[in-house]
């Protein structure tokens, strides 16, 4: 795992100087993506710095059916790494017979065999040889490819990306001896993160890391919303703070009213006695941001996976279960 999100600099600068993808297809009312875990994610970062730009809405279905608007005037991005994902197939089998425009990335099984057999508006090849959460950045990238070369977003996100890659080359980055600190500090307890909704997919991304390759239990929430009703529950009685660790996260593109509220939650933190983080990028272009944030959650992730003694590569409670629903099948 080390090897794969340390690469993060290479990755994202291949995807970065690879060519837009054109394709037929639209005008289209909405984007569809279907996927699951880490092959949906990629859509998370891209919607995310994507709303500046788009003319339409873009919705991430995580399930084997979909909404009864898809249609011929939707585009539908099925992401599977491993091509063979059964929620992501099903809900691809129906879009096509919806006559939706349909672009698959994977790095085999059938949804590549669709795209060689032509099913498919286009089809973006992954590298192979990765667990699936692995691969994000380079999801990431072909995504940004495909709408840019269907002309929904403009190519700013290179200039962005060059924001990226100088940030992560910094000295600066990451900020290990924190997130190796509070790996250690923090690996008995339940692991909350909170951020605003234009952070949201980095906050979902340290649950999905923490839970995968730490095999360790967090939860993921967004504030202003939590503060109508979460925030309340940190009134808890005083064991809670031996039980939970909160880290907030945020940038320079969080809105100013959030950031006073980033203010009061930190001091009301402190006044209850609970422990937390607060992880901001030095301010940058928003996908820069976001990206920053991305390597420094999945770091994290593997320090608490070395406190807890444990392989952060394999998953074999999902292995379980895939082998339980092929039994009946």
């Amino acid at each position: 795992m080390w090897e794969w999100i340390r690469s993060l600099p290479s990755d994202w600068q291949a995807g970065m100087e690879a060519p837009a993808i054109p394709f037929s297809g639209g005008p289209w009312k909405a984007i569809v993506t279907v996927g699951m875990g880490g092959s949906a994610f990629g859509s998370e970062v891209v919607r995310a710095w994507a709303q500046a730009y788009l003319p339409v809405p873009w919705l991430v279905v995580r399930d084997y059916r979909l909404p009864p608007w898809v249609g011929k005037d939707t585009l539908v991005l099925a992401a599977s790494y491993s091509g063979n994902t059964e929620e992501t197939l099903e809900a691809t089998e129906a879009a096509l017979q919806r006559g939706a425009t349909v672009v698959g990335l994977a790095s085999g099984g059938l949804l590549k065999a669709w795209g060689e057999a032509g099913k498919l508006a286009a089809f973006v090849e992954l590298p192979p040889g990765r667990a699936p959460r692995a691969a994000v950045p380079f999801s990431i990238t072909a995504q940004l490819r495909l709408l840019e070369g269907a002309g929904l977003v403009p190519s700013t996100w290179r200039e962005e990306s060059q924001a990226l890659l100088k940030l992560l080359l910094s000295k600066d980055h990451p900020p290990i001896g924190p997130l190796k600190a509070y790996a250690q500090e923090w690996h008995t307890r339940l692991l909350v993160l909170y951020a605003p909704p234009e952070y949201e997919p980095i906050a979902l991304r340290g649950r999905q890391q923490i839970q995968e390759n730490a095999k360790h239990l967090a939860w993921h929430h967004t504030f202003p919303e939590m503060n109508h009703n979460e925030i309340v529950g940190w009134q808890h009685p005083a064991p809670l703070g031996e039980k939970v660790a909160f880290w907030l996260l945020s940038g320079s593109h969080t809105h100013p009213r959030n950031r006073l509220r980033l203010e009061f939650m930190q001091n009301l933190l402190t006044e209850y006695g609970l422990p937390y983080w607060h992880l901001a990028p030095p301010p940058a272009p928003f996908l820069a941001e976001l990206m920053w944030l991305f390597h420094a959650v999945d770091i994290f992730s593997v320090y608490l996976a070395e406190k807890h003694e444990i392989d952060p590569t394999p998953v074999p409670v999902i292995d379980r279960l895939k082998t339980y629903l092929a039994q009946k099948a």
